[in-house]
């Protein structure tokens, strides 16, 4: 793509005297078959912590794209209160759906009571199935708080089975074997 084309696309429907030029352009909701790219324990500025996994789009339009789910185990709000069961519950089942899509096992020692333990134990978890394929269900809800950020939810199935490709058969070269080549073999 030219800087034109470029220009065209990252200007249309975009008001520069109104929007705001860091807008988001967040893959739209729908279903995708996706690869868990990366899963990790990222700590904010604010001293937020979460589970964060990395999805990316496989097939079709969006193709490439990269969609990140931030998934807290916290069990006490920001103002020390308890969070609310079904929170708690609703994040714990998320995990535990993108675990079995890509076919880990998930246990209770997974999730530990120290907060960060858990992050740490599920990461090294997850660790070997970076590259699985899943299939990604986005839908968007009304965030009464803040209706120009609506809520993202999200939900798993199984991924497309990816092949492997075929490994040629290797040639030994230290072998004492020879291998007769006619012109017809050669590329050139």
């Amino acid at each position: 793509m030219g800087l034109q084309d470029a220009f065209n696309k990252a200007t249309k429907d975009w008001d520069a005297k109104k929007d705001s030029a860091n807008q988001s352009d967040l893959i739209p909701a729908g279903t995708y078959q996706v690869m868990l790219d990366k899963v990790d324990h990222p700590v904010y500025k604010s001293g937020w912590d979460c589970l964060r996994f990395s999805m990316q789009v496989i097939k079709g339009k969006y193709a490439s794209r990269k969609e990140q789910l931030r998934v807290s185990l916290a069990t006490k709000t920001t103002k020390g209160k308890p969070m609310p069961d079904f929170v708690v519950s609703r994040n714990i089942r998320t995990i535990s759906k993108i675990g079995a899509m890509v076919d880990l096992t998930m246990t209770p020692d997974l999730f530990p009571d120290n907060e960060t333990d858990a992050y740490e134990k599920l990461v090294k978890a997850f660790e070997p199935y970076e590259g699985k394929t899943l299939e990604m269900t986005i839908t968007v809800s009304p965030n009464k708080k803040d209706p120009d950020n609506p809520y993202r939810n999200y939900d798993f199935g199984p991924g497309i089975k990816v092949e492997e490709p075929k490994v040629e058969e290797k040639v030994d070269m230290d072998s004492n074997e020879t291998m007769d080549v006619d012109d017809d073999d050669l590329p050139f």
